[in-house]
C-alpha cells in the first residue's frame, strides 16, 4: 500500500456545538484560522455538521448565528415519550478479540452508565485461540461473558444472542462509546412501533486527532450520512431510492443497530460467511438489513441512538479498512445471488447508478476541493471489490468445512 504514515495531525478540528450555548469560547491547543467541523446539537442530540473556521475570540459570532439559523427548527426525538415501565427490556451484545482493552472497558462503562431500566451486556470473546480469561468488569452486575472460538463477529454476535435473554437485542463494538441517552432511543422506536422489525442509529466520530481519522470522514462520508429519521420496507420503497435495498450503509453500520429476537429467528441470524475475522472482512450487518426487509420487515434509521467511534489512526489501517469495507461490498452481493438467484439481475441493473453516485456525487460526504486522502485510496477500493467474491467463496468454504468437521453447529441457515 506504498509509504505508511505515522499518526499525523489531523488539519481540522472536531467541536461539537450545542445551540443552546451562548457562545463557543476559545479551545485549548485551537490556534485562530483552524478549520473546523462543527457537529451541531440540539437538546443533546446531533442534527448536522458544518464548517467553521477559528476566530481570534473563539467561533465568530456570525457562524453560531447562521447555524442557529439554519438547525434551530430540526426535528428531534422526544425520549421521554414512553414511560419507563412501557419500555422493552434489551440486552446488549459485544463481540471482541481483546485486542483494545482499554477501548473495551470504555465501551462497557458507556453501555453501563446508560439511563434505561431493564438491560444487561453480553460481552462475547470472539478469540480463537483460549487466552487468560477476560477479568470482570467493574459492571458485573450487568455483565456476562461468553465464548466463542470460531472466528468471525457474525459467529460471535450469534452466541451473543443464544445467551441474551431479552426480546430487543442491540449490538455494537467494542471501539465504541455509547451516548447516555443510546438504549432510550432504541426502546422507545421499538415501543413506540410494533411493527418495527430493525433499527440502525446515528455513529459520529469520537475524534479527528489524526490526518487517517480525517481521511475517513471526507473518503466515506463517516459512518452516518443522514441526521433524519427514515424507515424503510419493500412495500413503501421504490423510485424515491433506487438503489433499495442493496444499498449498502443507508440502513446503519454493525456497531450501532438493534432488532428483535423474532426477526433475528426468521432470518437466521448474521450470515457467518461474511463479517470482520473471515476472508470476506465485512457486510454482514449490511446483510442482515437486506434479509430482514426482503422477509417483509421494516426498518428504521433512528439519529437519536448515537454512539461514538474512534476512527483508525494511521494510514495503514486506513487504508486497511477501505480495502476491507470493499471487498465485503461485493462479497455481501456474492452472498446474495448465491443465496437467490433473483439477485444477479436486481444488482446488475443498479451498477451503474451505483458507481455514479459513489464516484461523482459528494452527497452524504464530505468529498470536496480541500480533500486530503491519498489518491491511491480509489485504486485500494476496485481492488478490493474486485477480490470480493473470491473472499466470499474462501469465507464460505472455511464455513463449510467447520460444519463438517463438527467444529461449529449452523445458527437456523
Amino acid at each position: 500500500m506504498g509509504r505508511v504514515s505515522e499518526e499525523a495531525p489531523s488539519q481540522v478540528r472536531l467541536v461539537r456545538l450545542d445551540l443552546e450555548a451562548e457562545r463557543i469560547d476559545p479551545i485549548p491547543g485551537v490556534a485562530p484560522g483552524t478549520r473546523l467541523w462543527l457537529e451541531v446539537s440540539r437538546r443533546g442530540q446531533v442534527v448536522g455538521v458544518a464548517e467553521g473556521v477559528m476566530g481570534p475570540d473563539g467561533l465568530p459570532e456570525t457562524t453560531l448565528s447562521l447555524l442557529r439559523e439554519e438547525y434551530s427548527k430540526s426535528a428531534v426525538a422526544d425520549l421521554h415519550a414512553v414511560a419507563d415501565d412501557s419500555l422493552p427490556p434489551i440486552s446488549v451484545v459485544i463481540p471482541t478479540i481483546y485486542r483494545r482493552v482499554e477501548q473495551l472497558h470504555r465501551t462497557v462503562s458507556s453501555v453501563a452508565g446508560c439511563d434505561y431500566p431493564t438491560f444487561e451486556i453480553v460481552v462475547v470473546d470472539n478469540r480463537v485461540e483460549p487466552g487468560e480469561p477476560i477479568p470482570p468488569f467493574a459492571e458485573s452486575t450487568r455483565v456476562t461473558v461468553v465464548e466463542e472460538r470460531t472466528p468471525g463477529i457474525s459467529a460471535a454476535r450469534n452466541t451473543g444472542v443464544r445467551a441474551a435473554r431479552h426480546a430487543i437485542i442491540a449490538f455494537t463494538d467494542d471501539d465504541v462509546e455509547v451516548d447516555r441517552e443510546w438504549l432510550r432511543a432504541i426502546g422507545v422506536a421499538f415501543a413506540a412501533d410494533p411493527a418495527l422489525g430493525v433499527i440502525g442509529g446515528m455513529v459520529r466520530p469520537r475524534e479527528i486527532d489524526t490526518r487517517a481519522q480525517l481521511w475517513f470522514e471526507e473518503y466515506l462520508g463517516g459512518f452516518t450520512k443522514s441526521f433524519e429519521y427514515r424507515q424503510w420496507s419493500r412495500e413503501e420503497v421504490g423510485a424515491s431510492d433506487p438503489l433499495f435495498p442493496y444499498s449498502a450503509g443507508h440502513f446503519g453500520s454493525g456497531n450501532n443497530i438493534a432488532m428483535r429476537r423474532a426477526v433475528f429467528e426468521q432470518i437466521g441470524g448474521f450470515d457467518e460467511s461474511l463479517g470482520v475475522g473471515t476472508p470476506a472482512k465485512s457486510a454482514e450487518d449490511h446483510k442482515m438489513f437486506v434479509d430482514a426487509l426482503l422477509a417483509g420487515n421494516t426498518a428504521a434509521y433512528v439519529p437519536s441512538a448515537l454512539v461514538r467511534h474512534s476512527h483508525r489512526r494511521t494510514e495503514r489501517e486506513f487504508l486497511s479498512q477501505i480495502f476491507g469495507y470493499s471487498v465485503g461490498l461485493t462479497a455481501l452481493y456474492t452472498a446474495l445471488i448465491a443465496q437467490d438467484r433473483r439477485h444477479l439481475w436486481e444488482i446488475a441493473r443498479r451498477v451503474p447508478l451505483g458507481v455514479r453516485m459513489f464516484f461523482f456525487s459528494p452527497q452524504g460526504r464530505h468529498r470536496e476541493a480541500r480533500a486530503t486522502y491519498p489518491s491511491v485510496t480509489n485504486v485500494v477500493l476496485i481492488a478490493g471489490m474486485l477480490y470480493g467474491p473470491v473472499a466470499f467463496a474462501r469465507s464460505r468454504l472455511s464455513r463449510r468445512r467447520l460444519l463438517t468437521s463438527g467444529a461449529r453447529a449452523p445458527y437456523r441457515r
